[in-house]
């Protein structure tokens, strides 16, 4: 049997890792299982599925792939190690499995994994590193998003500016280093949100697959998604950055997070370029014209 083709997308929360996956899962021969974390997740409410708005076991979809891996495992799958739970032997035997059970339910070999969590990034490269996962080869996208759309959204939720900022150095540093020796791909949010055709042509051309035109169509055909952002339930098409930090955030704010997070911006060329262009009134006059233009 052919390996599976495990892409696993990091990053930081509200950095349109949803949207990612729904754009890579329209693809004929790719499913997207969600945030894969959250199957053990203890709150039915953070366990929805994308098909039904169903916990996963009364999902008519989720419940094959469970009776598959209590087959297997003798275990649903909010018994499954998915984060640190157990030693790294049961770790890759619980998600071998369950990939592999997933596969066999939808029918496709590429499965995509939105959990972002960095810790479950590096469990799993290091099953494969220790051949304890032996059918599955992980693909990681790292998703950037510009800090200052993402401060003003971490924001909204109560967090210190601040301290959000030195997070997002933190983790950008430490998912470096974790991809340093692993062929990966990065994807910066804006650049999606602005030219989603091109961007996902890239994407699948990093997978080896060919770009599909139904994929832009993300509302149309089945999602199997798990968790995620609300936007996979709603009726609208459109894809559009959310340039919000520009009025919502003060100029003084906005100076502060460019200084909090020039380590980042010094070490990533793509976001380095990419925020001195938002800065300029011509980029945001530019990206205003744009935005009109973004339906598939």
């Amino acid at each position: 049997m052919n390996p599976i083709k495990l892409v696993y997308i990091t990053g930081r929360g509200h950095s349109g890792s949803t949207l990612l996956a729904l754009l890579i899962s329209g693809h004929s021969q790719v499913i997207s299982a969600g945030e894969v974390k959250m199957l053990n997740n203890p709150d039915p409410r953070h366990r929805l599925c994308s098909c039904h708005r169903l916990a996963p076991e009364q999902c008519p979809f989720w419940s094959q792939v469970e009776e598959q891996v209590q087959a297997q495992l003798g275990l649903p799958l909010r018994g499954l190690a998915l984060m640190d739970q157990g030693d790294l032997a049961t770790f890759a035997r619980h998600n071998s499995v369950l990939f592999a059970a997933i596969a066999a339910v939808s029918g496709c070999a590429v499965i995509v994994d939105s959990s972002k969590s960095l810790p479950r990034l590096s469990r799993l490269l290091a099953a494969v590193d220790a051949e304890a996962i032996s059918a599955v080869q992980v693909w990681p996208i790292h998703l950037h998003r510009g800090p200052l759309g993402l401060m003003n959204s971490v924001r909204k939720l109560g967090y210190s500016l601040r301290d959000s900022s030195d997070n997002y150095g933190r983790l950008f540093f430490r998912t470096r280093d974790c991809l340093a020796s692993v062929p990966s791909l990065e994807v910066l949010y804006e650049r999606l949100a602005r030219h989603p055709r091109r961007e996902v042509v890239r994407v699948m051309a990093w997978l080896g697959l060919p770009f599909e035109q139904q994929q832009l169509r993300w509302r149309l055909g089945v999602r199997r998604d798990v968790h995620g952002n609300a936007m996979r339930f709603g009726g609208s098409e459109r894809i559009e950055p959310d340039d919000s930090w520009r009025w919502q955030l003060t100029l003084a704010q906005q100076c502060a997070v460019a200084v909090w997070t020039l380590p980042v911006r010094l070490r990533s060329p793509c976001l380095f370029r990419w925020m001195r262009w938002l800065m300029k009134p011509s980029g945001f006059a530019k990206a205003s014209r744009t935005s009109d233009n973004l339906v598939p």
